[in-house]
């Protein structure tokens, strides 16, 4: 999935379920609020909030003892009537929220800072028409104050009154001391800035992700088919000369080593993968691959499959750390996953072509960065590093540093971070509740590893 810019604020009417002509829905929405499935049984009670913060703020004493409010990150339509045999998942969505404090992001149970709700409905339901060609005209029901439920103007969960002061619906005392800041703040005829309290809001867009050319990265034999070129692409603007590994240092290593060093062969190849299609991977948003198709366990001889971890470390073990469904008793499995790059766009819509063409490396560079990297965690298994060329590790570990700093736009100022987020589902998407408390949706399990020191 990748983000779409909206041209128009009224182009959120037709992103997601804000329209209910359901033959459009493909992909889902980034941002912003939720756009609900079923508009009526919102979850009830509190907005959601993290538990982390919660827990942390407990035990340091805090005056504040409630965690967080999680922020709307992304959902995506996937039905599954076909796959699971449940005619009541003929319309189905999930939903991610996760907590954007910077000290959830690397907390040892950093899975309780994110809230993945799964909602579905049967074809014939009172929302949405059951054919779309003839009856979406003047179609209304697809919106909660068709059903007399106010939303959160902010968060757009279930508000729980409305602001004398401001007219508006809130969930929280919180939201609505942030929406009156915002509203003091308001130039003229504007529209009130709440980005400083959700995310920016685009659409997501679902294409083919994009295959590795048939020239791609050969792990095995990458030192001995380095051709002349540098790491990056042959361009006078990005050569920073002491920062690339030139030909003649890699010209003196002959043989790949192991995979355990400074630079985690995982990473390598979570750079080089969202490095394809010249660079065009660099803006996905979220990975899917459902269930079946997908190994149970991480096997980087099916890396076509199953989530793309940032790092080897603070992965899940599938039968030890993802409970199977609480409602159904059923196994989840791996849906689909949040990347980093995300985070990019919930800032902001565009990234220039700058820092597109920087994400650029050529097939040889891939093969280069693959091979310099299994060089340097040879040397250093053997005790030989001080054999290498002068600089070539420092080089290597700073074009990766490069690379990674580049491709997620590291900026120390934004609290939200991770390395991915892996969702995982009940195989049965079923209809049982465990837990009332979130209305018509049920809760799945996310993992958030956590992201590269």
């Amino acid at each position: 999935g990748f983000s779409e810019p909206l041209r128009d604020p009224s182009d959120i009417d037709l992103v997601a379920h804000n329209s209910p002509d359901w033959s459009e829905w493909d992909g889902g929405k980034i941002g912003g609020s939720p756009s609900w499935l079923n508009p009526e049984d919102l979850p009830k009670g509190a907005p959601l909030r993290c538990k982390v913060c919660a827990r942390r703020n407990a035990e340091s004493g805090a005056d504040i003892q409630e965690g967080t409010l999680l922020r709307f990150i992304a959902q995506i339509y996937s039905p599954a009537d076909s796959e699971t045999g449940n005619d009541n998942a003929f319309h189905r969505s999930l939903y991610v929220f996760c907590c954007p404090n910077k000290h959830c992001s690397s907390a040892e149970n950093a899975h309780e800072s994110v809230v993945v709700l799964r909602g579905q409905l049967p074809r014939l339901n009172k929302f949405y028409p059951s054919q779309c060609h003839n009856e979406i005209d003047g179609w209304g029901k697809h919106k909660s104050n068709a059903w007399n439920i106010d939303t959160c103007v902010i968060c757009g969960q279930r508000s729980t009154g409305r602001c004398p002061l401001s007219d508006q619906y809130f969930c929280c005392k919180q939201h609505q001391s942030d929406y009156n800041k915002a509203r003091k703040k308001k130039i003229a005829h504007d529209d009130v800035d709440l980005s400083p309290y959700r995310f920016v809001e685009s659409e997501l867009v679902v294409e083919e992700e994009p295959s590795e050319s048939s020239s791609g990265v050969d792990e095995i034999a990458a030192a001995e088919k380095i051709n002349e070129s540098s790491l990056f692409a042959d361009d006078p603007e990005h050569s920073e000369g002491d920062e690339l590994l030139e030909q003649s240092d890699l010209n003196q290593m002959t043989m790949t080593g192991s995979t355990t060093g400074t630079v985690d062969p995982v990473t390598v190849w979570f750079y080089t993968r969202v490095g394809r299609a010249d660079g065009d991977v660099k803006g996905q948003c979220l990975r899917y691959c459902r269930w079946e198709e997908c190994p149970d366990e991480y096997d980087e001889d099916e890396q076509d499959y199953g989530p793309l971890w940032i790092s080897s470390s603070n992965q899940p073990s599938v039968e030890k750390d993802i409970p199977r469904c609480e409602s159904c008793g059923s196994k989840r499995k791996f849906e689909f996953q949040i990347m980093p790059q995300i985070i990019n766009f919930m800032k902001s819509n565009d990234i220039d072509e700058k820092t597109h063409n920087e994400l650029i490396l050529t097939e040889e560079g891939k093969r280069a960065l693959m091979a310099a990297s299994d060089i340097v965690d040879k040397a250093k298994e053997e005790g030989t590093a001080d054999t290498l060329p002068d600089n070539f590790q420092q080089k290597q570990e700073d074009l990766v540093e490069k690379f990674r700093s580049n491709l997620l736009r590291d900026d120390k100022e934004e609290a939200l971070d991770f390395g991915t987020i892996a969702v995982y589902s009940c195989t049965a998407s079923c209809e049982d509740f465990a837990d009332e408390s979130f209305g018509a949706y049920h809760k799945e399990y996310a993992w958030r590893q956590k992201p590269l020191e």
